[in-house]
């Protein structure tokens, strides 16, 4: 699935969680598999507590870590293409 600025991303349902100082981790008992994200990724997994535009996260962690929306997108749009993989974020097309 092609990941676009008005695409919507949003946790996948029935995930554990456990924080780590202040990385999180995430089991999918769907998939038997667990995830680790950093503390940019827990920043980026709390965000999408509820469906959001990429174009807004990407303005959010702008703000936050003083990078253009442009740079973020660039490292955002990998990254949630792996959290969709992994099975932990849904990506829901543009409209």
């Amino acid at each position: 699935m092609i990941i676009e600025s008005r695409s919507l991303v949003v946790r996948t349902a029935g995930l554990l969680t456990a924080p780590v100082d202040d990385e999180i981790v995430i089991l999918n008992p769907a998939r038997d598999n667990y995830v680790g994200l950093n503390a940019i990724g827990r920043v980026v997994w709390d965000l999408i507590e509820e469906p959001r535009e990429v174009a807004e996260l990407c303005r959010s962690l702008s703000r936050e870590f003083g990078a253009t929306p442009d740079q973020i997108a660039a490292d955002l749009l990998p990254f949630l293409a792996e959290m969709a993989e992994e099975r932990i974020a849904r990506v829901i097309a543009a409209p």
